[in-house]
Protein backbone atom coordinates (compact mmCIF):
# COMPACT_ATOMS: atom_id res chain seq x y z
CA UNK A 1 0.00 0.00 0.00
CA UNK A 2 2.82 2.63 0.86
CA UNK A 3 4.18 1.62 -2.82
CA UNK A 4 1.19 2.31 -4.71
CA UNK A 5 0.66 5.60 -2.75
CA UNK A 6 4.21 6.69 -3.59
CA UNK A 7 3.63 5.69 -7.15
CA UNK A 8 0.49 7.80 -7.41
CA UNK A 9 1.83 10.56 -6.09
CA UNK A 10 4.76 10.72 -8.30
CA UNK A 11 2.52 10.12 -11.17
CA UNK A 12 1.06 13.75 -10.37
CA UNK A 13 4.56 15.23 -9.33
CA UNK A 14 6.90 17.54 -11.50
CA UNK A 15 3.95 18.24 -14.76
CA UNK A 16 4.76 20.87 -17.05
CA UNK A 17 1.32 21.37 -18.16
CA UNK A 18 0.55 21.85 -22.01
CA UNK A 19 -0.53 25.24 -24.22
CA UNK A 20 -3.26 27.47 -23.52
CA UNK A 21 -4.30 27.07 -27.19
CA UNK A 22 -5.26 23.15 -26.70
CA UNK A 23 -6.95 24.04 -23.36
CA UNK A 24 -9.13 26.50 -25.06
CA UNK A 25 -9.94 23.83 -27.77
CA UNK A 26 -10.62 21.07 -25.39
CA UNK A 27 -12.87 23.18 -23.12
CA UNK A 28 -14.75 24.46 -26.03
CA UNK A 29 -16.90 20.90 -26.05
CA UNK A 30 -18.40 22.41 -23.44
CA UNK A 31 -19.54 25.34 -25.91
CA UNK A 32 -19.94 23.18 -28.42
CA UNK A 33 -22.31 20.87 -26.59
CA UNK A 34 -24.66 23.31 -25.50
CA UNK A 35 -25.02 24.92 -29.03
CA UNK A 36 -25.91 21.31 -30.11
CA UNK A 37 -28.73 21.06 -27.12
CA UNK A 38 -29.97 24.21 -28.32
CA UNK A 39 -30.29 22.85 -31.83
CA UNK A 40 -31.86 19.52 -30.73
CA UNK A 41 -33.97 20.37 -27.81
CA UNK A 42 -36.98 21.98 -30.25
CA UNK A 43 -38.36 18.66 -30.43
CA UNK A 44 -40.46 17.56 -27.45
CA UNK A 45 -39.15 14.26 -25.93
CA UNK A 46 -39.82 12.36 -22.86
CA UNK A 47 -37.88 12.90 -19.88
CA UNK A 48 -35.76 10.01 -20.02
CA UNK A 49 -35.36 10.42 -23.59
CA UNK A 50 -34.27 14.10 -23.26
CA UNK A 51 -31.79 13.48 -20.45
CA UNK A 52 -30.09 10.50 -22.28
CA UNK A 53 -29.07 13.36 -24.60
CA UNK A 54 -28.56 15.56 -22.54
CA UNK A 55 -25.97 13.70 -21.16
CA UNK A 56 -24.37 12.39 -23.90
CA UNK A 57 -23.99 16.08 -25.06
CA UNK A 58 -22.83 17.72 -22.06
CA UNK A 59 -21.19 14.75 -19.64
CA UNK A 60 -20.26 12.31 -22.57
CA UNK A 61 -18.81 15.44 -24.47
CA UNK A 62 -16.56 16.13 -22.17
CA UNK A 63 -15.75 13.20 -21.30
CA UNK A 64 -14.60 11.82 -24.28
CA UNK A 65 -12.50 15.82 -24.71
CA UNK A 66 -10.23 14.83 -21.76
CA UNK A 67 -9.87 11.44 -22.36
CA UNK A 68 -10.08 9.29 -25.61
CA UNK A 69 -10.50 13.07 -28.14
CA UNK A 70 -8.06 14.75 -26.06
CA UNK A 71 -5.36 14.49 -28.93
CA UNK A 72 -8.19 15.64 -31.66
CA UNK A 73 -10.91 18.04 -29.55
CA UNK A 74 -11.83 19.57 -33.29
CA UNK A 75 -12.56 16.37 -34.73
CA UNK A 76 -14.48 15.82 -31.83
CA UNK A 77 -16.46 18.92 -32.12
CA UNK A 78 -17.22 18.08 -35.67
CA UNK A 79 -18.72 14.75 -34.42
CA UNK A 80 -21.11 16.26 -32.01
CA UNK A 81 -21.76 19.04 -34.35
CA UNK A 82 -22.70 17.41 -37.57
CA UNK A 83 -25.22 14.99 -36.63
CA UNK A 84 -26.86 17.57 -34.53
CA UNK A 85 -27.21 19.64 -37.46
CA UNK A 86 -28.51 16.99 -39.61
CA UNK A 87 -31.07 16.39 -36.95
CA UNK A 88 -31.80 20.37 -36.34
CA UNK A 89 -32.33 19.89 -40.31
CA UNK A 90 -34.89 17.31 -40.76
CA UNK A 91 -36.75 18.89 -37.69
CA UNK A 92 -37.09 22.16 -39.49
CA UNK A 93 -38.29 20.70 -42.55
CA UNK A 94 -40.63 18.05 -41.17
CA UNK A 95 -42.00 21.08 -39.00
CA UNK A 96 -42.06 24.44 -40.35
CA UNK A 97 -44.41 26.17 -38.35
CA UNK A 98 -41.92 25.26 -35.03
CA UNK A 99 -39.18 28.19 -35.83
CA UNK A 100 -41.51 30.22 -37.03
CA UNK A 101 -43.62 29.81 -33.50
CA UNK A 102 -40.34 29.71 -31.62
CA UNK A 103 -39.10 32.81 -32.95
CA UNK A 104 -42.55 34.76 -31.90
CA UNK A 105 -42.12 33.75 -29.05
CA UNK A 106 -38.51 35.27 -28.80
CA UNK A 107 -40.04 38.38 -29.96
CA UNK A 108 -42.88 38.20 -27.49
CA UNK A 109 -40.29 37.30 -24.20
CA UNK A 110 -37.70 40.33 -25.76
CA UNK A 111 -40.55 42.74 -25.96
CA UNK A 112 -41.60 41.64 -22.32
CA UNK A 113 -38.24 42.31 -21.00
CA UNK A 114 -38.13 45.96 -22.53
CA UNK A 115 -41.63 47.02 -21.27
CA UNK A 116 -40.87 46.82 -17.34
CA UNK A 117 -38.31 49.33 -16.24
CA UNK A 118 -37.93 48.42 -12.85
CA UNK A 119 -34.22 46.74 -12.41
CA UNK A 120 -34.17 43.37 -10.95
CA UNK A 121 -31.80 40.03 -10.61
CA UNK A 122 -32.44 38.16 -13.21
CA UNK A 123 -31.34 34.19 -13.64
CA UNK A 124 -29.47 33.78 -17.12
CA UNK A 125 -29.38 30.80 -19.10
CA UNK A 126 -25.65 30.82 -20.80
CA UNK A 127 -24.34 31.59 -16.89
CA UNK A 128 -26.06 28.30 -15.85
CA UNK A 129 -24.84 26.33 -18.89
CA UNK A 130 -21.36 27.78 -18.34
CA UNK A 131 -21.28 27.41 -14.29
CA UNK A 132 -23.14 23.46 -15.07
CA UNK A 133 -19.98 23.35 -17.86
CA UNK A 134 -17.10 24.40 -15.57
CA UNK A 135 -18.78 22.09 -12.86
CA UNK A 136 -18.90 18.90 -14.97
CA UNK A 137 -15.64 19.01 -16.44
CA UNK A 138 -14.03 20.00 -13.15
CA UNK A 139 -15.64 16.98 -11.53
CA UNK A 140 -14.37 14.53 -14.06
CA UNK A 141 -11.11 16.00 -14.15
CA UNK A 142 -10.64 14.94 -10.44
CA UNK A 143 -11.08 11.65 -10.91
CA UNK A 144 -9.55 11.15 -14.64
CA UNK A 145 -6.25 12.42 -13.61
CA UNK A 146 -5.69 9.20 -11.81
CA UNK A 147 -5.87 7.02 -14.68
CA UNK A 148 -3.35 6.67 -17.75
CA UNK A 149 -6.36 7.55 -19.44
CA UNK A 150 -5.95 11.18 -18.72
CA UNK A 151 -3.16 12.96 -20.18
CA UNK A 152 -0.36 14.25 -18.18
CA UNK A 153 -0.53 17.54 -19.45
CA UNK A 154 -4.07 18.20 -18.10
CA UNK A 155 -3.00 17.40 -14.70
CA UNK A 156 -1.60 20.05 -12.57
CA UNK A 157 1.83 21.79 -13.01
CA UNK A 158 4.37 21.62 -10.56
CA UNK A 159 5.35 25.28 -10.04
CA UNK A 160 5.28 26.94 -13.62
CA UNK A 161 2.86 26.33 -16.55
CA UNK A 162 -0.72 26.35 -18.01
CA UNK A 163 -2.67 22.97 -17.46
CA UNK A 164 -6.70 22.11 -17.56
CA UNK A 165 -6.69 21.47 -14.19
CA UNK A 166 -5.18 24.59 -12.97
CA UNK A 167 -7.34 26.78 -15.13
CA UNK A 168 -10.40 24.86 -13.11
CA UNK A 169 -9.10 25.83 -9.82
CA UNK A 170 -9.11 29.27 -11.09
CA UNK A 171 -12.06 28.97 -12.64
CA UNK A 172 -14.39 27.56 -9.63
CA UNK A 173 -13.46 30.57 -7.68
CA UNK A 174 -14.46 33.36 -10.60
CA UNK A 175 -17.86 31.30 -10.84
CA UNK A 176 -18.21 31.81 -7.36
CA UNK A 177 -17.42 35.52 -7.81
CA UNK A 178 -20.22 35.89 -9.88
CA UNK A 179 -22.81 34.40 -8.40
CA UNK A 180 -21.74 36.15 -4.70
CA UNK A 181 -22.36 39.59 -6.64
CA UNK A 182 -26.06 38.94 -6.66
CA UNK A 183 -25.77 39.97 -2.89
CA UNK A 184 -24.07 42.85 -3.59
CA UNK A 185 -26.73 43.88 -6.19
CA UNK A 186 -29.67 43.07 -4.15
CA UNK A 187 -28.17 45.22 -1.22
CA UNK A 188 -28.00 47.98 -4.00
CA UNK A 189 -31.74 47.84 -5.67
CA UNK A 190 -33.27 47.02 -2.34
CA UNK A 191 -30.87 50.25 -1.08
CA UNK A 192 -30.64 47.53 2.63
CA UNK A 193 -27.52 48.80 4.71
CA UNK A 194 -25.88 45.70 6.07
CA UNK A 195 -23.81 46.26 9.07
CA UNK A 196 -20.50 45.17 9.86
CA UNK A 197 -21.42 42.37 12.74
CA UNK A 198 -23.96 40.78 10.28
CA UNK A 199 -21.23 40.99 7.34
CA UNK A 200 -19.09 39.14 9.86
CA UNK A 201 -22.03 36.84 10.68
CA UNK A 202 -23.05 35.50 7.17
CA UNK A 203 -19.41 35.42 6.05
CA UNK A 204 -18.91 33.20 9.12
CA UNK A 205 -22.20 31.27 8.34
CA UNK A 206 -20.90 30.63 4.46
CA UNK A 207 -17.20 30.00 5.52
CA UNK A 208 -17.82 26.76 8.69
CA UNK A 209 -19.40 24.25 6.67
CA UNK A 210 -17.04 24.54 3.73
CA UNK A 211 -14.22 24.69 6.51
CA UNK A 212 -15.38 22.18 8.72
CA UNK A 213 -15.05 19.89 4.84
CA UNK A 214 -11.41 21.07 4.65
CA UNK A 215 -10.38 20.09 7.90
CA UNK A 216 -12.25 16.76 7.30
CA UNK A 217 -10.23 16.15 4.29
CA UNK A 218 -7.13 16.75 5.27
CA UNK A 219 -7.76 14.56 8.40
CA UNK A 220 -8.95 11.65 6.03
CA UNK A 221 -5.65 11.92 3.67
CA UNK A 222 -3.42 12.08 6.46
CA UNK A 223 -5.34 8.78 8.13
CA UNK A 224 -6.29 6.74 5.35
CA UNK A 225 -2.87 6.34 3.55
CA UNK A 226 -4.23 8.72 0.46
CA UNK A 227 -1.74 10.02 -2.22
CA UNK A 228 -1.27 13.67 -1.68
CA UNK A 229 0.64 16.18 -3.70
CA UNK A 230 2.53 18.88 -0.81
CA UNK A 231 3.29 21.59 -3.38
CA UNK A 232 -0.49 22.20 -4.16
CA UNK A 233 -1.40 24.62 -1.09
CA UNK A 234 1.07 22.60 1.73
CA UNK A 235 1.10 20.11 4.28
CA UNK A 236 -2.44 21.02 6.26
CA UNK A 237 -4.17 23.46 3.34
CA UNK A 238 -6.23 22.67 0.55
CA UNK A 239 -8.84 23.94 -1.76
CA UNK A 240 -11.50 23.87 0.45
CA UNK A 241 -9.53 25.76 3.23
CA UNK A 242 -9.29 28.70 0.28
CA UNK A 243 -13.06 28.27 -0.58
CA UNK A 244 -14.26 29.06 2.96
CA UNK A 245 -12.01 31.64 3.97
CA UNK A 246 -13.14 33.74 0.43
CA UNK A 247 -16.23 35.11 2.25
CA UNK A 248 -14.27 36.35 5.68
CA UNK A 249 -11.05 37.91 3.24
CA UNK A 250 -13.77 39.89 1.35
CA UNK A 251 -15.13 41.65 4.77
CA UNK A 252 -12.00 44.16 5.12
CA UNK A 253 -12.04 44.03 0.91
CA UNK A 254 -15.59 45.40 0.82
CA UNK A 255 -14.21 48.64 2.83
CA UNK A 256 -12.29 49.80 0.45
CA UNK A 257 -14.66 48.76 -2.62
CA UNK A 258 -17.11 51.14 -1.16
CA UNK A 259 -14.73 54.02 -2.41
CA UNK A 260 -12.47 52.14 -5.07
CA UNK A 261 -14.02 49.77 -7.69
CA UNK A 262 -13.67 46.03 -7.36
CA UNK A 263 -11.63 45.63 -10.60
CA UNK A 264 -8.90 47.82 -9.42
CA UNK A 265 -8.76 46.48 -6.23
CA UNK A 266 -8.17 43.26 -7.91
CA UNK A 267 -5.37 44.33 -10.24
CA UNK A 268 -4.00 46.38 -7.29
CA UNK A 269 -3.52 42.83 -4.67
CA UNK A 270 -2.13 40.98 -7.92
CA UNK A 271 0.67 43.48 -8.80
CA UNK A 272 1.64 43.74 -4.87
CA UNK A 273 1.60 40.31 -4.25
CA UNK A 274 3.81 39.96 -7.87
CA UNK A 275 6.55 42.63 -6.57
CA UNK A 276 7.19 40.59 -3.58
CA UNK A 277 7.89 37.30 -5.96
CA UNK A 278 9.49 39.31 -8.36
CA UNK A 279 11.37 41.97 -6.56
CA UNK A 280 12.10 40.80 -3.09
CA UNK A 281 15.35 38.73 -3.11
CA UNK A 282 14.99 35.24 -1.78
CA UNK A 283 10.86 35.41 -1.64
CA UNK A 284 10.71 33.29 -4.50
CA UNK A 285 13.35 30.99 -3.25
CA UNK A 286 11.91 30.78 0.04
CA UNK A 287 8.32 29.70 -1.73
CA UNK A 288 10.63 27.21 -3.78
CA UNK A 289 12.99 25.21 -1.76
CA UNK A 290 12.16 26.42 2.14
CA UNK A 291 11.71 23.73 4.42
CA UNK A 292 8.67 23.10 6.24
CA UNK A 293 9.11 23.26 9.45
CA UNK A 294 6.47 26.01 10.85
CA UNK A 295 2.72 26.36 10.46
CA UNK A 296 3.66 29.27 8.01
CA UNK A 297 6.01 27.44 5.96
CA UNK A 298 4.32 24.28 5.80
CA UNK A 299 1.77 26.20 4.25
CA UNK A 300 3.45 28.79 1.92
CA UNK A 301 1.12 27.99 -1.14
CA UNK A 302 -1.58 28.30 0.08
CA UNK A 303 -1.37 31.18 2.10
CA UNK A 304 0.64 33.19 -1.19
CA UNK A 305 -2.14 31.81 -3.96
CA UNK A 306 -5.11 33.36 -1.73
CA UNK A 307 -4.36 36.78 -2.72
CA UNK A 308 -4.35 35.54 -6.43
CA UNK A 309 -7.85 33.74 -5.40
CA UNK A 310 -9.39 37.06 -4.03
CA UNK A 311 -8.82 38.85 -7.43
CA UNK A 312 -9.81 36.65 -9.12
CA UNK A 313 -13.20 36.45 -7.22
CA UNK A 314 -13.17 40.42 -7.34
CA UNK A 315 -13.26 39.45 -11.18
CA UNK A 316 -15.77 37.41 -11.22
CA UNK A 317 -17.93 39.87 -9.26
CA UNK A 318 -17.69 42.92 -11.28
CA UNK A 319 -18.87 40.75 -14.45
CA UNK A 320 -21.62 39.77 -12.64
CA UNK A 321 -22.88 43.41 -12.21
CA UNK A 322 -23.10 43.50 -16.13
CA UNK A 323 -24.70 40.22 -16.44
CA UNK A 324 -26.88 39.20 -13.73
CA UNK A 325 -29.70 42.57 -13.93
CA UNK A 326 -32.70 42.81 -15.88
CA UNK A 327 -31.83 46.30 -17.16
CA UNK A 328 -28.71 48.32 -18.53
CA UNK A 329 -27.70 50.24 -15.23
CA UNK A 330 -25.15 53.16 -15.00
CA UNK A 331 -21.64 51.87 -14.62
CA UNK A 332 -22.23 48.70 -14.47
CA UNK A 333 -18.96 47.62 -16.09
CA UNK A 334 -17.25 47.94 -12.59
CA UNK A 335 -19.74 48.73 -9.98
CA UNK A 336 -22.89 47.55 -8.79
CA UNK A 337 -25.53 49.85 -9.77
CA UNK A 338 -29.56 50.04 -9.41
CA UNK A 339 -29.76 53.20 -11.82
CA UNK A 340 -31.87 51.84 -14.92
CA UNK A 341 -29.96 53.79 -18.61
CA UNK A 342 -33.08 54.34 -20.40
CA UNK A 343 -31.87 56.67 -22.94
CA UNK A 344 -28.16 56.52 -23.92
CA UNK A 345 -28.14 60.19 -25.44
CA UNK A 346 -28.60 61.24 -21.89
CA UNK A 347 -24.87 59.92 -20.52
CA UNK A 348 -21.68 61.07 -20.96
CA UNK A 349 -19.01 59.31 -22.89
CA UNK A 350 -17.74 57.53 -19.79
CA UNK A 351 -20.83 56.50 -18.31
CA UNK A 352 -22.07 55.57 -22.35
CA UNK A 353 -19.12 53.28 -22.40
CA UNK A 354 -19.66 51.57 -18.95
CA UNK A 355 -22.93 51.24 -18.98
CA UNK A 356 -23.83 47.95 -21.46
CA UNK A 357 -25.65 45.03 -21.64
CA UNK A 358 -24.64 41.35 -21.24
CA UNK A 359 -23.29 40.68 -24.19
CA UNK A 360 -21.63 43.74 -25.05
CA UNK A 361 -20.18 43.72 -22.09
CA UNK A 362 -19.09 40.52 -22.23
CA UNK A 363 -17.19 41.61 -25.40
CA UNK A 364 -15.67 44.57 -24.17
CA UNK A 365 -14.34 42.85 -21.21
CA UNK A 366 -13.10 40.05 -23.33
CA UNK A 367 -11.16 42.48 -25.56
CA UNK A 368 -9.85 44.43 -22.52
CA UNK A 369 -8.71 41.41 -20.34
CA UNK A 370 -7.20 39.46 -23.26
CA UNK A 371 -4.79 42.19 -24.21
CA UNK A 372 -4.18 42.88 -20.53
CA UNK A 373 -3.24 39.28 -20.30
CA UNK A 374 -1.19 39.36 -23.22
CA UNK A 375 0.76 42.71 -22.51
CA UNK A 376 1.03 40.98 -18.97
CA UNK A 377 2.86 37.86 -20.63
CA UNK A 378 5.33 39.91 -22.24
CA UNK A 379 6.40 42.07 -19.37
CA UNK A 380 6.41 39.54 -16.80
CA UNK A 381 9.94 37.64 -16.09
CA UNK A 382 8.09 34.45 -15.11
CA UNK A 383 5.54 32.00 -16.62
CA UNK A 384 2.05 31.49 -15.19
CA UNK A 385 2.02 29.62 -12.00
CA UNK A 386 -1.37 28.13 -10.22
CA UNK A 387 0.93 27.24 -7.31
CA UNK A 388 1.52 30.85 -6.33
CA UNK A 389 -1.86 32.33 -8.40
CA UNK A 390 0.82 34.69 -9.54
CA UNK A 391 -0.55 38.23 -11.65
CA UNK A 392 -0.19 36.09 -15.17
CA UNK A 393 -2.04 32.88 -13.68
CA UNK A 394 -4.87 35.69 -12.21
CA UNK A 395 -5.48 37.37 -15.86
CA UNK A 396 -5.39 33.99 -17.86
CA UNK A 397 -8.18 32.72 -15.73
CA UNK A 398 -10.15 35.93 -15.72
CA UNK A 399 -9.48 36.77 -19.14
CA UNK A 400 -10.68 32.51 -20.07
CA UNK A 401 -13.50 32.96 -18.45
CA UNK A 402 -14.95 35.99 -19.44
CA UNK A 403 -14.46 35.06 -22.96
CA UNK A 404 -16.11 31.75 -22.46
CA UNK A 405 -18.80 33.47 -21.07
CA UNK A 406 -19.11 35.48 -24.31
CA UNK A 407 -19.45 32.41 -26.35
CA UNK A 408 -22.00 30.86 -24.18
CA UNK A 409 -24.05 34.77 -24.48
CA UNK A 410 -23.94 34.41 -28.35
CA UNK A 411 -25.96 31.03 -28.19
CA UNK A 412 -28.41 32.39 -26.13
CA UNK A 413 -28.51 35.27 -28.37
CA UNK A 414 -28.89 32.93 -31.19
CA UNK A 415 -31.59 30.75 -29.93
CA UNK A 416 -33.43 33.95 -28.42
CA UNK A 417 -32.66 32.54 -24.34
CA UNK A 418 -33.29 34.65 -22.22
CA UNK A 419 -34.80 35.75 -18.45
CA UNK A 420 -38.32 35.28 -20.16
CA UNK A 421 -37.76 32.62 -22.22
CA UNK A 422 -35.44 30.69 -19.80
CA UNK A 423 -34.22 27.25 -21.83
CA UNK A 424 -31.22 25.54 -20.49
CA UNK A 425 -30.26 21.13 -20.35
CA UNK A 426 -31.33 19.37 -17.14
CA UNK A 427 -28.33 17.87 -16.89
CA UNK A 428 -26.47 21.58 -16.66
CA UNK A 429 -29.35 22.97 -14.27
CA UNK A 430 -29.23 20.11 -11.83
CA UNK A 431 -25.59 20.22 -11.17
CA UNK A 432 -25.42 24.02 -11.05
CA UNK A 433 -28.72 23.78 -8.32
CA UNK A 434 -26.55 21.68 -6.10
CA UNK A 435 -22.82 22.42 -7.19
CA UNK A 436 -20.82 22.62 -4.39
CA UNK A 437 -22.81 19.46 -2.76
CA UNK A 438 -21.90 17.47 -5.81
CA UNK A 439 -18.26 19.01 -5.90
CA UNK A 440 -18.00 17.13 -2.50
CA UNK A 441 -19.72 14.31 -3.48
CA UNK A 442 -17.24 13.99 -5.91
CA UNK A 443 -14.12 14.31 -3.52
CA UNK A 444 -15.94 11.50 -1.69
CA UNK A 445 -16.59 9.26 -4.79
CA UNK A 446 -12.72 9.99 -5.89
CA UNK A 447 -11.27 9.07 -2.46
CA UNK A 448 -13.58 5.71 -2.23
CA UNK A 449 -12.59 4.82 -6.03
CA UNK A 450 -9.31 5.09 -5.21
CA UNK A 451 -8.76 3.09 -2.10
CA UNK A 452 -10.30 0.69 -4.27
CA UNK A 453 -8.60 0.25 -7.48
CA UNK A 454 -5.42 0.65 -8.64
CA UNK A 455 -5.81 3.42 -11.38
CA UNK A 456 -2.83 3.89 -12.37
CA UNK A 457 -2.63 -0.12 -13.49
CA UNK A 458 -5.94 -0.03 -15.16
CA UNK A 459 -6.40 -0.10 -18.94
CA UNK A 460 -7.60 2.21 -20.87
CA UNK A 461 -10.59 0.36 -21.36
CA UNK A 462 -11.53 -0.21 -17.69
CA UNK A 463 -11.05 3.76 -16.95
CA UNK A 464 -13.05 4.89 -19.29
CA UNK A 465 -16.00 2.58 -18.10
CA UNK A 466 -15.41 3.57 -14.59
CA UNK A 467 -15.19 7.21 -15.41
CA UNK A 468 -18.57 6.43 -17.48
CA UNK A 469 -20.47 4.57 -14.33
CA UNK A 470 -19.21 7.93 -12.09
CA UNK A 471 -20.23 10.41 -14.70
CA UNK A 472 -23.96 8.61 -14.67
CA UNK A 473 -23.73 8.28 -10.58
CA UNK A 474 -23.03 12.26 -10.58
CA UNK A 475 -25.67 13.43 -13.25
CA UNK A 476 -28.31 11.05 -11.86
CA UNK A 477 -27.92 12.45 -8.43
CA UNK A 478 -28.05 16.00 -9.71
CA UNK A 479 -31.19 14.95 -11.55
CA UNK A 480 -33.33 13.31 -9.18
CA UNK A 481 -32.12 16.59 -6.52
CA UNK A 482 -33.26 18.50 -9.37
CA UNK A 483 -36.57 17.12 -9.96
CA UNK A 484 -36.90 16.74 -6.32
CA UNK A 485 -36.73 20.48 -5.69
CA UNK A 486 -34.24 19.57 -3.35
CA UNK A 487 -31.45 22.13 -2.38
CA UNK A 488 -28.70 21.55 -0.39
CA UNK A 489 -26.92 24.63 1.04
CA UNK A 490 -23.57 23.96 2.80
Amino acid sequence: MPELKQRKEDFVTGLSGGSIEEINWVTSTAVCAYFCWNLTSSTKDSFQVGYVIDFLLNWGGLLLAITIYSDNPLGLNILILVPSVIYWLGSRLSKPRAKKDNAKSHKRSESKDSESSEVQLVKRPFITAYRGGMMVITVLAILAVDFQIFPRRFAKVETWGTSLMDLGVGSFVFSNGVVSSRTLLKAKITGRKVSLLQKITNALKSSASILVLGLLRLYFVKNLEYQEHVTEYGVHWNFFITLALLPLAMIPIDVVTAYVPRIVVAVAMSFACDLLIVRKEGFLGFLINSPRRTLVEANREGLVSFVGYCSIFLWGQTTGFYTLVSKVTKNNMYNPSNMFVGNAKNLSGWDKLTSKRPLSGLLLWSFISIAFAQAVYAWHPFNISRRFANLPYVVWVASYNIAALTLYCVVDTLFGNGPSNYRIPTSLDAINSNGLFLFLLANVSTGLINMSVPTIDVSPVTAFLILIAYASFLAFTAAILLKKGISIKL
